[in-house]
């Protein structure tokens, strides 16, 4: 499955996937776009520092939790409530199981 299909069927929104930032169209598609970029390596999954950019992409976009992550510097504690094997990746499954946990 190509990075495209795989990152369009996931429909990754990071901005759903708390509930102070409820999801919309903008931040739904951008989150896939920004996903994208964000995998440098091309993998399909995000390492910490890969994370990281993805967030920063979304608050840049203005995704109000992205921005809260952002201003704190939380990054670890969000990733590690994506992360939930501990394998130090987030993969789309994970993007969507943390989104749909809340």
């Amino acid at each position: 499955m190509s990075r495209f299909t795989l990152a369009a069927a996931s429909a990754l929104s990071l901005a759903a996937m708390f509930p102070a930032a409820p999801a919309s169209a903008q931040f739904e598609q951008q989150s896939v776009q920004f996903f994208l970029a964000a995998d440098v390596d091309g993998d399909e999954r995000l390492t910490l520092d890969e994370f990281r950019t993805f967030i920063r992409l979304m608050a840049d976009a203005g995704a109000p939790m992205s921005v809260r992550i952002d201003r704190l510097s939380a990054f670890r504690v969000a990733f590690a409530q994506v992360d939930t094997n501990g394998d130090g990746l987030a993969t789309p499954a994970e993007l969507r199981a943390a989104e749909s946990r809340n």
